[in-house]
C-alpha cells in the first residue's frame, strides 16, 4: 500500500513534457527498506519526468512495449535476492527485457546488490555466448560477492575506475562501514569498468563492479554490482544519478534529430468527454508512433505504429475512447525513435 500511495503522488506530480528525458524506473525489490523511493526521489527532485512500477509487488515485469515508452529504464533490484522480475520471478530469462534490449535504441540502468545471487546463488559463474548476462550486460563472469568472498568483510568504498566516460562521477561509501553482497564481474572485451572495488587495502581491490556496455548496434547498458541507494548520503545519491543522466542525454543527443518540437504537436479537446484528436507536424520525414496509456502506463490504444510522416506535413489521427473507460488522466505519447513529447491529456 505504502508503494502504491507513492506511485499515485509521484505521478500526479509528475508534469510531462517536450524534450524531456523520460524514466521507467522498475522498483524489483522485496525488501522493507525503502530503498527504491531513495532513487526515485533522487529523480523527482532533479526534475526528470518518471513513472514508477512496482514490479516485485504486482509480480509482473514490464513489457517491452511499456520500457520502449521511455528513453532509460532504470532496474532497481536494491538488496533483495529472491523471486526477481528481472528473472521472471522464476530463475529465468525475461523475454520482455530480452526483446527490449534487442532494440539498438534501448536504454538500461541495472542497479543492486544480489540480482545474480538470486539466478545463481553464489559467485563464481561463467558466461558464455546466449547468456542475458554475456549478450547485453557485456558481462564475462560473475566474479566475487563482497562480504562472501572476502572473509566477512565488506567492500569499504566503490572507486572510479581510471579512463571512465561519465563525467562527475565521484567515489562511493556507504550509509555502512562496508557495504555487503556488493557484486565483482570480469568483463567483455568491449565492455568499459566504471566503478570498482576499493581502497587499495581491501583484499578483492580492484574488481570491476560498474560495467558499461554499448556494443556497435546494441543497446546501452549500464550496471552497478550493488545498490546506489545505500551511499552515505541522498546527495551522493542525487548528484550520481544526475551525473549518469546528463551524460547519458549527452550520448543520445548526438543520435537524435529533431522530428517534431514544442508547438507541433496538438491534442484536443483537453479535457475530453469520449473523443480525442492528434495532431503532428512533423519537421522531418520520419516514422512515428502514437500511443495513448494510462496513468499506470498500460497501454489504451495505438493510432499509428511506425507512420511515416513527410517534414512539413499535418497529420491527424482520430480516437473515440471505448465505452466505460474509465475519468481521470492519461497521457498520450508521440514518438520517433528516442525524440518523444508526451501530453497530459484528462477525460471528464
Amino acid at each position: 500500500m505504502q508503494k502504491l500511495l507513492y506511485l499515485l503522488l509521484f505521478m500526479a506530480v509528475a508534469s510531462p513534457s517536450f524534450g524531456q528525458f523520460r524514466v521507467l524506473f522498475v522498483d524489483d525489490s522485496g525488501d522493507a527498506f525503502g530503498n527504491a523511493e531513495y532513487l526515485a526521489s533522487a529523480l523527482d527532485s532533479l526534475g526528470y519526468e518518471s513513472v514508477y512500477i512496482d514490479a516485485i509487488g504486482s509480480a509482473t515485469s514490464p513489457t517491452a512495449e511499456q520500457m520502449s515508452e521511455f528513453d532509460l529504464v532504470i532496474w532497481h533490484t536494491s538488496a533483495w535476492g529472491l523471486g526477481l522480475q528481472l528473472w521472471n520471478g522464476t530463475d529465468a530469462d525475461n523475454a520482455e527485457l530480452i526483446i527490449y534490449l534487442s532494440q539498438p535504441d534501448a536504454n538500461l540502468w541495472l542497479i543492486g546488490n544480489d540480482f545474480f545471487y538470486d539466478r545463481y546463488g553464489g559467485a563464481p559463474v561463467t558466461f558464455q555466448t546466449g547468456d542475458f548476462a554475456y549478450e547485453f550486460l557485456g558481462i564475462s563472469k560473475y566474479d566475487v560477492q563482497s562480504y562472501v568472498d572476502d572473509g566477512g568483510f565488506g567492500v569499504p568504498l566503490a572507486e572510479t575506475a581510471p579512463g571512465q566516460p561519465i563525467s562527475g562521477l565521484t567515489d562511493i561509501n556507504w550509509q555502512f562501514s562496508t557495504l555487503w553482497y556488493a557484486d565483482g564481474f570480469e568483463l567483455r572485451p568491449e565492455a568499459a569498468p566504471i566503478y570498482l572495488f576499493g581502497d587499495n587495502s581491501y583484499s578483492l581491490s580492484g574488481k570491476p563492479t560498474g560495467v558499461w556496455y554499448h556494443p556497435e548496434g546494441g543497446a546501452r547498458v549500464l550496471t552497478y554490482g550493488f545498490d546506489l541507494a545505500l551511499a552515505n548520503n541522498f546527495d551522493l545519491i542525487k548528484s550520481n544519478v544526475d551525473s549518469v543522466l546528463t551524460w547519458w542525454q549527452g550520448e543520445l543527443s548526438a543520435t537524435q534529430s529533431p522530428v517534431f518540437d514544442a508547438q507541433s504537436v496538438q491534442v484536443a479537446p483537453n479535457t475530453f468527454s469520449d473523443h480525442l484528436q492528434v495532431t503532428v507536424t512533423a519537421l522531418e520525414t520520419a516514422p512515428l508512433t502514437v500511443n495513448i496509456h494510462g496513468i499506470d502506463g498500460r497501454l489504451i490504444t495505438q493510432l499509428a505504429n511506425g507512420q511515416v510522416v513527410r517534414a512539413g506535413e499535418a497529420k491527424t489521427w482520430q480516437w473515440q475512447a471505448p465505452a466505460g473507460l474509465p475519468d481521470g488522466l492519461y497521457y498520450c505519447s508521440v514518438r520517433s525513435g528516442k525524440q518523444v513529447k508526451t501530453l497530459k491529456v484528462v477525460k471528464m
